[in-house]
């Protein structure tokens, strides 16, 4: 049975996404445009352009369930009663996040300058990780918590040494990591 034409138009949408993905993490998001997105695919830029009308449209696109996954993340901390419990539960999810975006859509993390100079996709990540430390610290975080807490937003450097670990061991060796680092 062929697909239906939802099912290609959405098994298309998807593969420029993927082929964006992969192009932006090879020659970096200004390097990369429409049009080399639709050449890597062997298709016309127009079919990209159905899709995406901007490279930015990607970016969103690909950001999205990350987005949305630490909003869901954080609305389901906040039902939680206790610290130690909560804390954890917040750990474990933003690590399991974080190394699922590290395979994803590495280097591109919400330190990347595009990032910050994509005022939509910076503000949200930023009021996100503001509840974020309102929930881990309260409301008066000390200045530890907020250091302690501004380094857990970048994984970056330790991922990238840890890049050859299994995906479990990595989580392992991170969710300490953060649960050491939050106990400031």
């Amino acid at each position: 049975m062929s697909p239906t034409r939802a099912e290609q138009a959405e098994k298309t949408k998807s593969a420029v996404l993927q082929t964006a993905r992969r192009l932006f993490v090879e020659h970096g998001f200004d390097a990369t445009s429409l049009q080399l997105i639709a050449d890597t695919m062997g298709v016309t830029k127009a079919n990209v352009y159905y899709y995406f009308r901007t490279k930015i449209e990607i970016l969103e696109a690909l950001f999205e369930g990350s987005v949305t996954g630490l909003a869901d993340l954080l609305d389901k901390a906040e039902t939680i009663q206790g610290k130690r419990a909560r804390t954890e539960f917040l750990a474990e999810g933003f690590v399991d996040q974080v190394v699922t975006a590290h395979r994803t859509l590495a280097p591109m993390n919400r330190t990347d300058p595009i990032i910050r100079r994509h005022e939509g996709i910076s503000q949200r990540l930023d009021e996100l990780s503001e509840r974020g430390m309102r929930l881990l610290f309260g409301d008066n975080p000390t200045l530890d918590q907020q250091a302690a807490y501004a380094m857990l937003n970048d994984l970056g450097p330790a991922m990238r040494r840890l890049n050859d670990l299994p995906d479990d061991e990595m989580r392992a060796v991170l969710k300490r990591l953060c649960m050491h680092m939050l106990r400031v």
